[in-house]
């Protein structure tokens, strides 16, 4: 036995697009996306200066090493809460 489902019309996909970014906002517009951001630039911006030889690639890996290491000892100290879990 099958069942058959109309299949969504615009409407219905504007209006689910519309509550799935309402329900996310809190997190595209927190500061925790914009630190990974950083985070990813930082090592990109890192992995290239490794690559052209140049010495400042050491604080941008710096960097990005010390985010993760203080956002561990954060979750281990329980002051962050454990993401996706």
């Amino acid at each position: 036995m099958t069942t058959r489902r109309h299949p969504p019309n615009f409407k219905d996909i504007a209006a689910l697009t519309l509550r799935v970014w309402r329900e996310a906002a809190t997190f595209f517009l927190s500061i925790e996306l914009g630190l990974m951001l950083l985070v990813v630039a930082a090592t990109v911006g890192g992995v290239w200066l490794a690559v052209m030889h140049d010495v400042h690639s050491l604080l941008a890996f710096g960097f990005a090493i010390a985010y993760v290491a203080t956002r561990i000892t954060l979750h281990v100290k329980r002051i962050l809460s454990w993401p996706f879990i």
